[in-house]
Parts: C-alpha cells; sequence; structure tokens
C-alpha cells in the first residue's frame, strides 16, 4: 500500500501479518505501509481484524503473530521487553476507543501527561508539568492549567479523549495509532478531534493508523484506506478511490448501510449473514457467502489483491469481479413509502408537558463553593403521536438522555406533566400502576450493561411476558422464540449468555425484551451509537419494521442526524435543556433556521471533506 512517489522511508512498514489466537486465524497476511505525515484508515467490522493489527504493531497481542512489523525502521517483533517498553510512547503511541480505558481514575490528568514525559524524557517535575499543561493547550482544551488539576471523571468524554491524545503526544512520537478515537462522541466534539488529528500531521508530521467502522470518519482524516473483512485485506487504495468507486462487493455493501443526511430516503441495506468461522475459513473468497453477486468460481478460488482497472493502479480489490461490480449488483432500494408518512392526526400517545429537570453542580476543587445549578431539561413541551417516532437531537450535555429518563421514571422532574394517552403518568416509575410500566419500555446505549451477565437469553426476554402476561411453560417459551425471531435472532440463541453474543446481537436482544411486553412506548437512547455500521442498518431496519407491525411509538435519542433522518417523523433540536428548533425531518435538514442546527449538520462527517472546520454559535 505504498503512495506512488513516496520518497521517504516509511514511519510503519507491515508485510505479511498474520495473527492466531489458538486455532482462531483472526489476520492473514496483510500488508500496508504509512509514510511520515500521512494518515492510513482501516475500516470493517466488529471481528475484522482492525484492533488486532492496532495492538500488534504496539506489541500488545496475546495471541500469536507472524510476519514483519517495522516502527520508525525498527522490526518491533524482534525487540526486548526493555525496548519496547522504550518504543511505546516514544516512537509510537496509541489512542484507545475508551478514553476512561486509558485515563488512571485516581490521578490528576496533568500528572497523568507528565508522568510520561519524565518516564521517556528524563524531565524534572517542574519541566514535566510545564510541557504537560502547553499539551493540554495545544490539543484546545479551555483553561488547561485548570484541566491539569482535574480528575478524569471531572471532564466531559470529549476532554477525556483530548487528554489522551495529549498524553499520546507527550513525547512526540513518530506514528500515532488511534483505534476507534471518536465512537461515542456527538458530532460536534467529533468534529473538533478530527480536525485535531490533521492539524497535527500537518504540524508534526506524525504518520497515523487510524482504525473505524465510519466511512465518514475516515473520509475526514485519511489519505488512503484498506478494508478488512475476516482477517484480510480486501480492497486498499486512496480515500476517493476506495469511498468513491469501490471495487469489492464489502465495501459497496458498507456504503449503502450508512445513513446519509441528504438525498433520497432508502432503506439501509444490512449486509446478510455473519462474518465466517475463521478457525477454518472458507476456501474461496472469504466474503462469498454473504456476497450478492457470488458465482461458484468465488466459493472454490481465492482471489488475489489485484489492481483495479488497470495495471499500475493504485487502487487494489480481492474480488474475482472487481471490474463489473457496479453493473452485477442490484440498485439501492427507496424507503418504504409506509415509513416515511406524515405524523397521523388525533390524540398523542405520550405528551410532555413543561418538564423541568435541574442538576446541582460540583466544584473541581473541595474547597470552592459548587456552581449554580444546570437547568438539563428546561421548560419542555413536547408530543408523539401514535406509531410515530420523535427523534431529539443534541450535542453531549444538551438535555437529551435526561429528558428520555424523565419520561421512563427514572429520574424525577421538578415540574411539568408526562401523560399516556390522556393519563397523567407518576412521576417516580416505582409508583406507577403495572399496566403503566408495562407501557413505556426502554433500550439502552450500551446492551452490555441493561443485560443481567447471569441470565440466558431466554429468561432476559421471557421476563416481562411471565411478569405481564402470565405466561408460562411451553407456552412461554414458544413466545419467547416468536419474539427472538421477530428481530432476526431465533432458537439457538434461547440458552446463550449475554458474554456469549456479538454487540448488534446483543442489542436486538434488548430490543426484543422492550418489544415482549407489547408497549405503546419504546424510549430508545443512542442505541446504536456503538454498533458497526452494517449492524446498526439491521437494528434501525428492525426498529421500523417492529413499529408498523406494532403500531408502537418511539422517543429516538441520538446525536447522529443521519439515523435520525432515516428513523424520525418529527424531530426536536436540543439545547442546554431547551428545544430550539423542530418539525419535519424534511423542514429541520433541508432548511435550518437557527444556526445551532446548522452547526449541527456542516459537524456531520460526509463522504466530502471538510471545508472549514466546524463553530458553534455562542
Amino acid at each position: 500500500m505504498n503512495a506512488i512517489g513516496q520518497l521517504a522511508p516509511p514511519v510503519l512498514d507491515v508485510r505479511n501479518l498474520s495473527i492466531t489466537y489458538g486455532p482462531l486465524r483472526a489476520v492473514r497476511g496483510v500488508s500496508f505501509s504509512i509514510a511520515p505525515g500521512e494518515a492510513l484508515g482501516l475500516i470493517g467490522e466488529s471481528g475484522s481484524g482492525k484492533s488486532s493489527v492496532a495492538y500488534a504493531v504496539m506489541r500488545h497481542i496475546k495471541g500469536q503473530a507472524t510476519g514483519t512489523v517495522r516502527v520508525d525502521g525498527q522490526d518491533i517483533m524482534t525487540l526486548s521487553e526493555p525496548a519496547l517498553a522504550r518504543m511505546r510512547g516514544r516512537t509510537a503511541a496509541m489512542v484507545y476507543q475508551d478514553p476512561m480505558s486509558a485515563l488512571n481514575p485516581a490521578i490528576k490528568v496533568g500528572e497523568q501527561i507528565a508522568e510520561a514525559i519524565r518516564l521517556h524524557r528524563a524531565a524534572d517535575r517542574s519541566t514535566a508539568w510545564t510541557r504537560a499543561v502547553a499539551l493540554l493547550e495545544r490539543v484546545h482544551l479551555p483553561h488547561p492549567s485548570e484541566i491539569a488539576h482535574r480528575y478524569p471523571h471531572q471532564l466531559s468524554g470529549g476532554q477525556q479523549q483530548r487528554v489522551v491524545i495529549a498524553m499520546a503526544l507527550a513525547c512526540q512520537p513518530r506514528l500515532l495509532i488511534m483505534d476507534e478515537p471518536t465512537t461515542g462522541l456527538d458530532v460536534t466534539t467529533e468534529a473538533v478531534i478530527l480536525e485535531l488529528v490533521n492539524e497535527l500531521r500537518r504540524e508534526t508530521g506524525v504518520a497515523v493508523l487510524f482504525i473505524s467502522h465510519n466511512m465518514g470518519v475516515v473520509a475526514q482524516v485519511c489519505d488512503r484506506v484498506g478494508v478488512l473483512y475476516a482477517g484480510q485485506l480486501i480492497e486498499e487504495g486512496t480515500t476517493q478511490q476506495v469511498l468513491r468507486t469501490p471495487r469489492h462487493p464489502y465495501t459497496v455493501a458498507l456504503m449503502r448501510a450508512m445513513p446519509a443526511i441528504g438525498g433520497p430516503r432508502r432503506r439501509l441495506a444490512a449486509i446478510p449473514g455473519r462474518l465466517p468461522d475463521l478457525r477454518t475459513p472458507p476456501v474461496g473468497c472469504v466474503f462469498s457467502p454473504r456476497c450478492a453477486i457470488a458465482e461458484a468460481t468465488c466459493h472454490d478460488v481465492m482471489p488475489e489483491l489485484d489492481a483495479a482497472g488497470h495495471a499500475g493502479s493504485t487502487h487494489h480489490s480481492r474480488c474475482h469481479f472487481q471490474n463489473e461490480i457496479h453493473q452485477r449488483l442490484p440498485p439501492e432500494p427507496l424507503m418504504e413509502e409506509e415509513a416515511v408518512t406524515t405524523a397521523v392526526k388525533g390524540r398523542p400517545r405520550l405528551q410532555m408537558v413543561d418538564l423541568c429537570r435541574s442538576f446541582r453542580g460540583r466544584s473541581a476543587l473541595p474547597f470552592l463553593r459548587g456552581p449554580a445549578p444546570v437547568r438539563a431539561v428546561d421548560h419542555v413541551t413536547l408530543d408523539i403521536p401514535a406509531g410515530r417516532t420523535l427523534a431529539v437531537v443534541g450535542e453531549s450535555g444538551s438535555g437529551k438522555s435526561t429528558l428520555a429518563r424523565c419520561v421512563a421514571g427514572l429520574i424525577v422532574p421538578e415540574a411539568g406533566d408526562i401523560r399516556l394517552e390522556e393519563a397523567v403518568l407518576e412521576r417516580l416509575v416505582q409508583r406507577r400502576p403495572r399496566p403503566a410500566q408495562q407501557a413505556v419500555q426502554f433500550v439502552f446505549q450500551n446492551p452490555d450493561a441493561a443485560l443481567n451477565p447471569h441470565r440466558t437469553v431466554a429468561e432476559i426476554v421471557g421476563r416481562p411476558m411471565q411478569l405481564y402476561g402470565g405466561l408460562a411453560g411451553r407456552a412461554l417459551r414458544r413466545r419467547v422464540i416468536e419474539q427472538l425471531e421477530s428481530v432476526k435472532l431465533g432458537e439457538r440463541y434461547l440458552d446463550l449468555y449475554p458474554r456469549e453474543m456479538s454487540g448488534g446481537e446483543k442489542q436486538r436482544v434488548s430490543i426484543a425484551r422492550a418489544f415482549a411486553g407489547h408497549p405503546r412506548l419504546v424510549i430508545c437512547d443512542e442505541p446504536t451509537s456503538a454498533l458497526d455500521i452494517s449492524v446498526q442498518a439491521a437494528i434501525l431496519n428492525e426498529l421500523l419494521a417492529l413499529q408498523r407491525r406494532h403500531g408502537t411509538s418511539y422517543l429516538f435519542i441520538s446525536h447522529d442526524l443521519g439515523v435520525v433522518r432515516h428513523v424520525a417523523h418529527h424531530v426536536a433540536i436540543m439545547r442546554q435543556g431547551r428545544i430550539v428548533e423542530s418539525g419535519s425531518p424534511a423542514a429541520v435538514f433541508g432548511a435550518p433556521r437557527e444556526a445551532y442546527t446548522r452547526a449541527l449538520i456542516a459537524a456531520i462527517p460526509t463522504l466530502e471533506p471538510r471545508p472549514q472546520p466546524v463553530s458553534l454559535p455562542t
């Protein structure tokens, strides 16, 4: 994957890398290189091998790795442990997906950065601290000298991620590895992080290996893209080549699964099937069992990673039909008319009337008086018709999740009413009668936190049926199977525990449980933000299908405007606890009235490079 005309030796050069975890052949024969100041994006589903490659470059994997990995000319496979310790942080540094896993919760963030400087640069405490504060300023954190004295839990998610980037840059590494660094962040914070990465590349010449499943994010940062599937590199080239004219059916499928903010509304094309069992990889093309254009030769003969279009091209694809992909693939389906009809007239299913909720802030320093209370929900009035979706959109801290938890009865509002078909709901869920509890269900962002790890799928999905329907025995089992099949799972999942399933499968179980008691309203709080794009497409399609089948109303909380445009009948933009704009998706996205809404739309990562940095109105 060397760029044509590359003069300087690569900072990272990976040749024929293979990784096994026992019998599992997770990565097979991957090769690529990254020049100084260049960014390479690796994209693919969970389980494709992206993170294994990243960890292998730092030699942090528990499995066995073969091949050659050279970082700044050194073969890290041959380095001793002391030499590896010197290389990590000084020559190569890594930014992880979850900043809290990289930050010590008991140590101030400034000290954590200063410690790395003292370790690798032999600086004294004063010099290291001064450098740490300068780095916090370098990553555009406000009041860096104050931030340095804070603990990780006193910072927002975006601030934590910038601290981790500052820590990675502490010793001026030649290579920066970023593993899903913006997953879970709102679009404006994500835009700031991506602009920061580009700025660092321009000013320091650092090489970047950027791991992501989001093509829009990759398009904003990367010069070249490699697509991984089931441990193999199946397409590579410049960002424009791969994302504009993909030459592999898997890459095309990823593009079709990506919700768009513009153009005609279309049904998201989830990729059928699952990744193959890499204990016994397929003989032929690794994607052929899920491919829409596969023929007999695809199942029997492994294609080479060949130049696409013409000999000598920098665009390569591992497909027998790489030059006729778009002629063979069927056109993208448009959204069903039923899913995009306008909201029905009549009595709302749910009404939120003048809701208010405040939280008292805490001072970063114990001897100072805390700030005034923050109004998280400030006189919000909204309603949701039967069988329709209201999406509430905003940045982290805008009050979206607080509003959702007030409706669910998990947080008690200080003022206002919540009415379910004219009946006023008790503010605390424990005080609501059982029919009202049954009527309102919740799908959380993180299924790992929502599913009991000690219960099987049958027990998790069956519990609402027992509680609200009185089912037991064979009738209960039959009903649970039907419920699992409604979310494209099935009987074989009954005896599985959450730890035995993928993230997308666990989220489907969460949805099955939410619908098990025949609710009238389902609250979806960022239900797809941590999922792969292809899995996200499947989950969104299932939510729409269940809504059409049961007439369920949704309160859909999200910061992803592309997802919102796909599922919502009405959109409300929330900022600092208030609704600042609302209307149909066509009105809000097509002709936004508020500067804040326009800034949110401008911050969405698309396949087109962003012309200028995103800035929010004050």
